[in-house]
């Protein structure tokens, strides 16, 4: 007699060795897109951080010697960031409102540029 198709037996075991790959594959593709996302937060920041020490370097005469914030709506509009587009964090899909924390360090003579999530003083 001739044999067409699997057996019930067949079928289970490929079911059941699906199975073990998709657990092991899944958790390391979340992973994967998880340190994606943040990676591209930390690039977003960078960018948002580059655009206001450009300003700070067109504008010295305006930074306090102590400390001030830029937003970004102000980058947007002072040409610094493209107001076209909008700045999205990634690991949330909203738009970012945070602000670039300018802080002058006498020990050096030098401005600090750091993005914080809440701004406090304008420039």
């Amino acid at each position: 007699m001739k044999k067409n198709g699997f057996t019930l037996i067949e079928l289970l075991a490929v079911i059941v060795i699906l199975g073990i790959l998709a657990t092991i594959a899944v958790p390391t593709i979340v992973g994967i897109i998880s340190d994606s996302r943040q990676n591209t937060l930390e690039e977003q920041k960078n960018t948002i951080v580059n655009a206001a020490e450009r300003w700070g370097t067109d504008n010295t005469r305006s930074l306090p010697d102590t400390t001030c914030d830029v937003s970004i709506d102000f980058l947007k509009k002072e040409g610094y960031l493209d107001s076209e587009k909008e700045v999205v964090d990634p690991t949330t899909d909203k738009t970012m409102t945070g602000c670039v924390r300018i802080t002058f360090d006498s020990s050096n003579n030098q401005y600090k540029y750091n993005y914080v999530e809440t701004c406090s003083t304008e420039c």
